[in-house]
């Protein structure tokens, strides 16, 4: 996220007729279901989607419906995204990340197994100031897990707990390790492999 100070000034014109789009996704296939609002504040648009959704329990997203300058109609996501599209950057993580906790937050609530959708967990991998491994659970008895909790291999799970520790020898303000970014990158795309069917990963050290 970025901030800096405009002159309101700069604008050469406004409206007050946005038209929003929800989406609902349904059950392990991620089944989709869109409806349009109108006359309707941004405030509106969001109380809307969580009722439709079930206060959180089913996963969705919100648009605004534009037209650009060939009068072609899109969207501009205003929270979350496609969720059956995969994200390919930091900022459409970010928006699937969005979904996905407001969905667990739901089920935890509700006393129900914090698993997405499609049946899996949702393990996400970041470094942080503490030892271990940078593998974590949201709403989980342990949250912060260990390599052994999730039955990898001793290999990857060496090779996540070095990767961390890289992370925890550097002093606050220093640059990150040279190569540690490439590597955490191969790190992931590991984890997937030998959690395939059983956890979705969520890297949450992308770079915008």
């Amino acid at each position: 996220m970025r901030g800096s100070e405009v002159d309101e000034r700069d604008s050469a014109w406004e409206r007050d007729d946005a038209r929003y789009r929800i989406y609902v996704f349904e059950g392990a296939g991620n089944a989709v279901k869109t409806f349009d609002l109108e006359d309707a504040t941004v405030e509106e648009a969001l109380e809307t989607a969580d009722g439709l959704a079930g206060r959180g329990e089913r996963l969705w997203s919100l648009a605004l419906v534009e037209n650009d300058t060939r009068g072609l109609r899109g969207l501009i996501w205003l929270s979350g995204m496609d969720y059956n599209d995969p994200p390919g950057s930091a900022r459409e993580w970010r928006r699937r990340r969005q979904m996905q906790d407001r969905y667990l937050a739901a089920r935890h609530r509700l006393g129900e197994p914090v698993v997405l959708p499609d049946g899996q967990r949702l393990i996400r991998v970041f470094p942080e100031w503490v030892r271990g491994w940078p593998l974590w659970e949201n709403f989980s008895d342990e949250y912060h897990l260990a390599g052994p909790d999730l039955g990898l291999t001793p290999e990857l799970s060496a090779s996540l707990y070095e990767w961390n520790e890289a992370w925890q020898t550097r002093g606050v303000d220093d640059p990150e390790p040279e190569g540690w970014y490439e590597r955490g990158l191969e790190l992931v795309a590991q984890l997937r492999d030998e959690l395939d069917g059983v956890a979705e990963v969520r890297p949450e050290f992308l770079r915008d």
